[in-house]
């Protein structure tokens, strides 16, 4: 079944033309936004009309300006609708080359295609719409790539990445533990913290703590 309504987010003006006129002819209804908290207002509004969008195209980076924001990103974006609309179909249309950010948004989020903004971007948004309308998954052959270079980061887990968020606001790693405990985590005592946290050195290639957190930042880890 192909989409029938759709709603884009992205604040570059060009882009934003370029996606709705691309689209325009083949979906019926076509939605733009220039920032997240508007996208999310439409989707909101769409719902209570019982009208709601069955795709949103969106981009991760919006540009920060006078307006007083709630979303500032579009990952904050998609946790947003999620929670409305859960089974909303969603292509990321985005220069984002962090392994860590694409994988927790294929993983976590479950993005249903990742599309990279470059020359044959708009012919890819419809490569990918075709795709997942027939529930296919779609990813940009250079993001496919990337992810194939990334394997090791499969084996950096949800309590790895609640450690290096902790070491990355100066959280002690004697004080680790208690954290892991409090925030429903498995409760490890002090020795096994250090033995992630080696081992995440060494996955990671870092060679002290403060480079552990800046390659973790640099892969989108945290």
């Amino acid at each position: 079944m192909m989409f029938q309504k759709v709603l884009i987010a992205e604040d570059m003006s060009s882009i934003n033309t370029g996606l709705h006129q691309s689209l325009i002819g083949t979906i019926p209804n076509v939605i733009t936004a220039h920032y997240c908290d508007e996208a999310l207002l439409k989707a909101k509004l769409a719902l209570q009309n019982n009208s709601p969008f069955d795709l949103l195209i969106s981009d991760l980076s919006f540009t920060e300006d006078h307006r007083t924001k709630n979303l500032t990103s579009g990952q904050e974006l998609i946790i947003a609708i999620k929670k409305k609309q859960p089974n909303l179909k969603i292509i990321v249309f985005s220069m984002e080359g962090r392994i860590g950010k694409i994988k927790q948004l294929l993983d976590n989020y479950k993005v249903n295609a990742f599309v990279q903004k470059g020359p044959e971007g708009l012919k890819e948004i419809k490569k990918a719409i075709t795709a997942i309308a027939i529930n296919d998954s779609y990813i940009s052959s250079n993001i496919q790539q990337l992810l194939k270079n990334g394997d090791n980061i499969d084996d950096i887990d949800d309590t790895d990445i609640f450690i290096l968020k902790l070491l990355s606001e100066g959280i002690g790693q004697d004080n680790i533990p208690d954290y892991l405990k409090n925030n429903s985590y498995p409760n490890y005592k002090l020795r096994s913290v250090q033995d992630r946290i080696k081992k995440l050195k060494e996955f990671l290639q870092a060679n002290n703590s403060n480079h552990l957190i800046s390659i973790a930042k640099d892969q989108g880890l945290i």
